[in-house]
């Protein structure tokens, strides 16, 4: 059946063809452009919800009335510029093209077909809104929409007829185009009255609108450093880049098939020649210490992990427990994770389980989670969580601030900032502002303080008076692909195991906390792969995702512990660390089984199955790799110190389900690889976590912790019941 379907359709594409291949072959050749962006608004939706849901479902998840009736506005605006495009060339292709004329289409089925390409969207963001609006939200919504939708066509209408009554203005604009079509004005001045072809006027008319629209969307949301702040949603600017795109690559295209330049090859040339000739580059900031803070950090030996660690773990007397976590990296799904886990943790087994952390090497979305979570940590080394009241919402702080949505403020910046750069006018943005600095802007407006700056100069200090745990963000050094460590201490270079640290690359530079974070979350695409905004002689290398190199963080962990044993071990331990945990924190349930596959979907996988792959192989053959690696480091020093190692999953269906039989409505939660949560999936992770810690994993960390090692639940020395 499945065949026949597409076998009819087939049919009528060659009863088409036949009769006038040679003409329907060159139609579809000049219609190319907008023939390829009909098909991505008809594609999106279903790549949305059936396809990648985990990637791109969240795009249509709107969290107002309003959000949900721009996009509606905003969808039939890029089905309108489809329209436009394709309407300009079946117009004018016989006089530029010398083709056989088409049939005519009017204005009115112009814009029916314009509402019919967005429909697909309309409806799929209508029906995936419920999560979050109800019923009269979502009507209202659509309503309003609507009405707007049919008003921006009707004005379109309005401008261009306004614009072809003005004698005055519409001579400029003919003489303009005469000007720039004067080699063959032939498909854009009609020769019988000398004026613009209608369709030229219709999109003249449409660009006007969508510069307003284009500015003022870009004004009003301009991402600041303020909680709750308005947002455009993600998937509006996904539809103005397709309207951008299809008007101006689009024209460009009518204007040089008629001299049979390939213009995706001009294009690509002149934006890579833009890129050499203004030298365009994405940085990420680094400050110089003044020298009251140069001789601050003087004072302080930043490679002196002992001393660092014997503030740490003060409170504890006699024998010391040293506990490691390993945050792994997944997006915003892994700083919520993060988040949530600790903080459960510290409920579970007290504060001195807290305040026992003295490193957490994190990596992309786990270093994000755990920039909120030292960001709340108190005076006295521990997660403060209060309630606190922000407009008219209660937030839960550390967890609100790690899964607050970000993928608004990537695409404010890649519409606004990195477009300008792609297609060759880089000058007309500041070279220090790109979407990545857009996501760093976002993320300080949910820190506790949000005008308050913390850089690593700050932590340093907070770490040297044993306030927070080391923290390490891991990246990856493009040039050499070497670990580049993140962090206000100093681990030194290590050719032999292949890292280095921001101390030893930028000696007297200071990062803020927020950049730092950015750096090790680059997730390809969504943050640009960058380079510092100093120029280090023989050294300027560009930084990506620590996710490269290791998405677990366990191999910086594992290193740092073993020499920190090996040091221990040649001089007199004054530490006196006889314990360690190492806590693995996954962000995704563990591998399926690989039964019961079917092998299906093979276009799919020729086209979406390397990135698949790519993110399906690395986190079951890390979980294995760092079980084998923590089981020989414990077996190596077992008659020095106790070392043990417990991985923390998010829980599988079959774990959650029994427990939260109404935690979706299809029992399935599918963990987004998207820097946006839904408030179903922040309730899932909390569910998550209220799933497994009475599990046999977490009870057996209790058990470890309060009973083996008789560590208290306070760091009075007392155990509460």
């Amino acid at each position: 059946m499945k065949k026949l379907i597409w076998f009819l359709p087939l049919l009528a594409i060659i009863a088409t063809w036949l009769p006038s291949s040679d003409a329907v072959c060159k139609y579809l050749f000049f219609l190319r452009l907008p023939i390829l962006m009909g098909l991505f608004l008809l594609l999106l939706p279903k790549l949305a919800k059936d396809w990648l849901p985990a990637m791109l479902k969240n795009l249509f998840v709107l969290r107002s009335k309003w959000q949900l009736a721009a996009i509606i506005v905003s969808a039939i605006g890029a089905g309108t510029s489809v329209i436009s495009v394709a309407f300009i060339i079946l117009d004018n292709a016989p006089a530029r093209f010398a083709v056989p004329p088409t049939i005519e289409i009017s204005e009115f089925w112009q814009y029916g077909i314009a509402i019919a390409l967005s429909l697909y969207i309309c409806i799929i963001a209508f029906d995936l809104s419920k999560e979050k609006l109800n019923n009269n939200e979502r009507r209202w919504g659509a309503f309003v929409g609507s009405v707007l939708g049919i008003g921006l066509l009707f004005f379109v209408s309005f401008i261009r007829d306004w614009l072809s009554s003005n004698t005055f203005l519409k001579k400029i604009l003919t003489d303009i185009v005469s000007f720039i079509s004067r080699h063959n004005t032939s498909g854009y001045i009609n020769p019988q009255t000398g004026e613009l072809t209608a369709g030229h006027l219709t999109a003249i008319a449409y660009f006007i609108i969508g510069v307003f629209i284009y500015i003022t969307v870009g004004l009003r949301f301009n991402p600041k450093s303020e909680t709750n702040r308005s947002e455009a949603p993600a998937l509006l600017y996904v539809l103005l880049i397709i309207s951008i795109v299809t008007l101006v690559y689009g024209g460009a295209t009518f204007y040089f098939d008629y001299f049979r330049i390939p213009v995706l090859i001009l294009f690509t040339a002149f934006s890579g020649l833009s890129y050499v000739a203004f030298d365009v580059n994405h940085f990420f900031p680094v400050n110089k210490f003044k020298d009251s803070e140069d001789k601050k950090r003087g004072d302080r030996d930043t490679t002196n992990f002992q001393k660092v660690l014997e503030k740490r773990l003060q409170h504890q007397e006699g024998e010391r427990t040293l506990v490691i976590i390993c945050a792994s990296g997944g997006g915003i799904q892994a700083a919520g994770w993060t988040v949530q886990v600790l903080s459960g943790l510290q409920e579970l087994l007290g504060e001195s389980f807290t305040k026992a952390i003295g490193l957490i090497s994190a990596v992309s979305g786990g270093s994000v989670g755990t920039m909120y979570y030292l960001d709340h940590f108190n005076k006295n080394g521990f997660l403060e969580e209060r309630e606190q009241q922000i407009s008219d919402k209660t937030t839960s702080n550390s967890f609100y601030a790690a899964t607050k949505d970000s993928l608004d403020a990537v695409g404010w910046g890649l519409v606004y900032l990195d477009l300008w750069r792609f297609i060759g006018f880089p000058f007309i943005v500041r070279p220090e502002f790109d979407r990545g600095t857009a996501v760093e802007t976002d993320w300080q407006g949910e820190m506790k303080e949000p005008k308050k700056i913390k850089t690593f100069g700050t932590w340093r200090k907070q770490i040297f008076d044993g306030e927070i745990p080391i923290p390490v963000f891991n990246a990856t050094l493009v040039e050499n692909g070497w670990r580049f460590l993140i962090t206000p201490v100093t681990f030194s270079k290590a050719p032999e195991k292949k890292y280095i640290d921001f101390n030893t690359l930028y000696e007297a530079y200071d990062m803020n906390v927020v950049t730092a974070a950015r750096l090790s979350a680059t997730f390809p695409y969504v943050s640009p792969i960058c380079r510092s905004s100093v120029n280090i002689q023989n050294q300027n290398y560009h930084v990506a995702d620590g996710g490269y190199f290791d998405n677990s963080g366990f191999v910086t962990a594992a290193e740092w512990l073993d020499e920190q044993l090996n040091e221990w071990s040649k001089t007199e331990n004054s530490l006196n660390v006889k314990r360690v945990l190492i806590l693995q924190i996954n962000p995704f349930p563990k591998s399926a089984s690989t039964e019961n596959v079917q092998g299906n979907g093979g276009w799919f996988m020729a086209t979406i199955g390397p990135l698949l792959a790519m993110f399906k192989v690395r986190d079951p053959v890390l979980a294995s790799r760092n079980a084998k690696e923590a089981d020989l480091l414990a077996k190596k020093w077992e008659n020095k110190v106790d070392i043990q190692y417990f991985p923390i999953f998010f829980p599988s269906e079959s774990e959650i389900s029994p427990k939260f039989p109404g935690f979706y409505k299809d029992g399935r939660y599918r963990p987004p690889l998207s820097w946006r949560l839904t408030d179903r999936e922040k309730q899932a992770i909390k569910d998550g976590w209220a799933a497994i810690k009475t599990g046999k994993n977490i009870q057996k960390i209790k058990q470890l912790w309060h009973e083996t090692w008789n560590m208290p639940d306070s760091t009075n020395g007392t155990l509460e019941d």
